[in-house]
């Protein structure tokens, strides 16, 4: 018999049965299926039937309705401006009618102009006037004791919203269940210990305006000293608590004591804070102009509604109302029963928090949070010197060799790993070949097959290609005990990375290497491994977070914009990363078991298949219910350069907000196959586009497409420029227009623009090839009036540039008469029932002064 085939088989067999790591498998599986119904358990909605101090969803249902049936509320609009304050003033009213004799309800109408800089998205400075706050104040009736300060909290919403969008969950329902939790505190039968503020902006989707107004502004601003603010980025289901801060620890407290129902986590307020999401809510007003600290709270399911035709009443269940109705006034009484809400803001820093599965807040101080990280670390070494103990005696090696293999293996799971995403990220690059980008978007599960299974399959197939063939690791469960040491090893390594960066969502590495530790150093005597059993709960909240980051993201990819990472290949690496993370436990199986390789085979085949099936078009990347976005702006444009004036032919401006746009409407709109990309910007600032946000990426990512003139313009400007002295040019801008106008400003390079009659100092955006760019929105809410705007250019310039100043100044008709031309609302209405489509008519001058 030839000497290998004798080694081979004296070999001892691994201890496990494929099987084993089958069910081990498909119990993650099962996990992940079994923490999405989480989101479906949501309480039962109260009637009026029920005591007045409850939350009744019925009730706030009906504001909801009532708020709704008006459609879109642009802010400037008579929708906003005059019917939605109707409403909302008469609900208050009716709220003050029933409210408690030991409570008072004060009602104030708001007007509010400014103007600031805010850093959101690319930057950009906001000029406002005219814009109104629903503003109301519930308080204990009768006189306040002596010497007791009067301080409030403050519950925040907005009632405007983006256009085309009736605006159900952003942020009706915000509005809807402020209004109830307003009647069922001033119907309370006693006096409250302290205010409670509601305010019911009219202007957040014009980029945090009238929370601006209202807390720089307003005579109650100052008796707040803290905040509640609901949001949305999808509709129904449960809110989630995705930031928090930056001050003031003890209302996190009382959130993990007080709410029924919490959902929160610091990882999600990470990701939030990074930009990953195009988005910022008032909370930022709230923190940076107040100097307040409160919590976000937003709906986040079904983002696929949210800005769209779709975002109605009907898509936001009464049990979603009565859960964030319950937390929210639960939220608030336990604020309002807080001693600290008299103390002064506490700066000790925020805490790691998160919620397990839905049902209790584990939370922790920064003190708490290091010492917890130097506890499991210790235990974690306490853990490999144990194994490497029990190693030598039971393999007759020393303790140095088992530590020399934990290393090894770590990296082997290391390079598994970048296997398992590298495989993922080639299936997604595969269907962009294949011009099957976004499949995934209307079918969520397809994430699993198409990028799941390859990056646990590949990562694998790796981890045992580096396995030692023979040794004293082949014997018994050895080889899986080290590569859980290894495991251990990295996720603390992690958690030393997260924690010297001070990052909050460091609790996720905490857990994943605490508890399989703890369950490993426990003496049970068991000759199976003892770490499954601390695996579960990893498993389980890993999981929840994967789904409710996944719940979140999806609809996101397909509205951030085509960038130069397709959504596929940024989706692929999320769910490699995720799949990874939760299903790290396996990797000692996996080593530990007879025949993996076939497995890893059928897992490679399911995703093949999948693969196969998204090719052959059996997975349309959208639906009805899961549209593709469609904005196109009608512009009439005009060129200014010194006294000539030219009047260029008028386009549709599509702004690609996914990979598949325009491509995937070609076949079913004519007027789109003559398309053009932006391409060369012919030296035009912004290339000529009118976007009406600061995000430059979105500009070259765009298509033009011939269109009509509109019937007349509804913008001009009157530019002119003249030199102050040797260092300073001064430009002076007339404009009329629109309540919505856009002014972009790019001074010569070398120049900056360095006062302006608005605000002390303009915020700079991305700039504009090599010079500095000033994004400035305008908005008045009430009649539109000229804006007379003075800018200072500083520069060095011994000799005299050609010119000083790029301007773009849009004026955007959102609603009203001028919005749509006919044969701009025909084209919207030839789109596939499964697009959500918006857009507007935008007068563009275009000027070199």
């Amino acid at each position: 018999m030839p000497m290998k085939m004798m080694k081979e088989n004296i070999l001892p067999q691994p201890p496990l049965s494929t099987w084993w790591l089958f069910v081990a498998l498909a119990a993650t599986g099962l996990s992940l299926y079994g923490v999405s119904l989480i989101d479906y358990a949501l309480p039962e909605p109260l009637t009026r039937a029920a005591p007045v101090e409850k939350f009744i969803a019925d009730i706030a249902y009906e504001h909801l309705v009532n708020l709704t049936s008006i459609g879109p509320r642009v802010a400037g609009s008579y929708e906003n401006e005059v019917l939605a304050i109707n409403i909302l003033v008469g609900a208050v009213k009716q709220i003050a009618r029933e409210a408690s004799p030991h409570n008072r309800v004060e009602l104030d109408l708001q007007v509010a102009s400014g103007a600031f800089s805010l850093t959101f998205l690319d930057g950009m400075t906001n000029v406002y006037h005219g814009v109104q706050n629903v503003v109301v104040r519930v308080s204990g009736a009768g006189g306040r004791p002596r010497g007791r300060r009067r301080t409030a909290i403050l519950l925040n919403c907005h009632f405007d919203t983006v256009p085309d969008s009736p605006g159900a969950s952003d942020d009706g329902a915000g509005c809807a269940v402020l209004l109830e939790v307003m009647r069922a505190l001033a119907a309370t039968p006693h006096p409250l210990r302290h205010d409670v503020i509601f305010l019911l902006n009219g202007a957040e989707e014009n980029i945090l305006q009238a929370s601006h107004g209202f807390i720089t502004q307003h005579k109650w601003a100052k008796s707040v000293r803290a905040f509640i603010n609901i949001e949305a980025c999808g509709a129904g289901g449960r809110e989630v608590l995705f930031q928090a801060g930056p001050d003031d620890p003890w209302i996190m407290e009382v959130y993990a004591a007080a709410v029924p129902h919490p959902f929160a986590s610091s990882l999600a307020q990470e990701l939030f804070q990074s930009g990953l999401i195009p988005a910022d809510t008032d909370f930022r007003i709230f923190r940076d102009f107040g100097k307040l600290s409160g919590v976000d709270l937003a709906w986040s399911s079904n983002g696929y509604v949210y800005h769209t035709g779709l975002d109605t009443a009907d898509n936001i269940p009464k049990s979603a109302l009565q859960r964030t109705g319950d937390n929210v006034l639960a939220l608030t009484r336990g604020m309002l029963s807080s001693e600290n809400l008299e103390k002064e803001v506490d700066k000790s820093g925020q805490l790691v928090y998160f919620d397990v599965l839905g049902a209790v807040v584990i939370s922790g101080r920064a003190p708490l949070a290091a010492l917890a990280v130097l506890a499991t670390i210790a235990l974690l070494l306490l853990k490999i010197h144990v194994n490497a103990t029990r190693a030598k005696k039971a393999l007759y090696t020393r303790r140095g060799w088992w530590w020399r293999g934990v290393g090894r293996a770590a990296a082997a799971q290391c390079a598994a790993a970048c296997g398992g995403v590298a495989a993922s990220c080639a299936v997604a690059a595969a269907l962009c070949v294949l011009r099957r980008r976004l499949a995934f978007y209307s079918r969520a599960w397809l994430l699993a097959p198409l990028y799941a299974l390859p990056a646990l399959a590949v990562s694998w197939w790796v981890l045992l290609r580096l396995q030692p063939r023979e040794g004293a690791l082949v014997r018994g469960w050895w080889r899986g005990r080290l590569q859980h040491d290894a495991g251990a090893a990295l996720w603390g390594a992690l958690l030393l990375l997260c924690a010297a960066c001070g990052l909050r969502s460091a609790f996720l590495p905490l857990l994943w290497t605490l508890l399989p530790t703890l369950a490993d150093l426990v003496p049970l005597g068991a000759p199976v491994p003892r770490w499954w059993c601390g695996s579960a709960v990893c498993v389980l909240q890993s999981c929840y977070l994967s789904v409710g980051s996944l719940r979140m993201f999806v609809p996101v990819l397909a509205r951030a914009g085509a960038r130069a990472l397709p959504a596929d290949m940024a989706a692929a690496a999320l769910v490699a990363a995720l799949s990874l993370g939760a299903g790290g436990w396996l990797l000692p199986l996996a080593v530990s078991a007879r025949r993996p390789h076939r497995l890893i085979r059928g897992m490679l085949a399911g995703a093949a298949l999948c693969v196969l099936a998204v090719w052959g078009g059996a997975a349309p990347p959208y639906s009805a219910a899961r549209p593709q976005r469609v904005m196109l702006f009608h512009t009439r444009r005009w060129e200014h350069v010194g006294a000539r004036v030219q009047e260029l032919p008028p386009v549709y401006w599509l702004p690609d907000l996914d990979d598949n746009s325009p491509s995937s409407l070609l076949q079913y709109v004519p007027e789109f196959r003559g398309a053009s990309p932006v391409g060369e910007c012919g030296g035009r600032l912004y290339c000529g586009a009118p976007y009406y946000l600061p995000v430059l990426s979105l500009i070259p990512a765009s298509h033009r497409l011939p269109a009509p003139a509109p019937p007349r313009p509804a913008a001009r400007a009157d530019v002119t420029a003249a030199a102050l002295d040797a260092t300073t040019h001064a430009v002076s801008l007339n404009v009329t227009g629109p309540a919505h106008i856009v002014i972009i400003a790019s001074p010569v390079e070398g120049a900056r623009i360095s006062w302006t009659n608005v605000v002390p100092e303009l915020q700079e955006s991305t700039p504009w090839g090599s010079r500095r760019t000033y994004f400035i929105a305008l908005h008045r809410a009430r009649e539109p009036a000229p804006w007379h705007l003075q800018l200072h250019i500083q520069h060095n310039f011994k000799t005299p540039p050609s010119h000083w100043l790029d301007l773009s100044i849009a004026g955007h008709s959102m609603f009203g008469d001028q919005k749509l031309h006919p044969d701009h609302e025909r084209l919207l209405k030839s789109l596939p029932p499964w697009v959500a489509a918006t857009g507007w008519g935008v007068d563009l001058h275009l000027y070199t002064v």
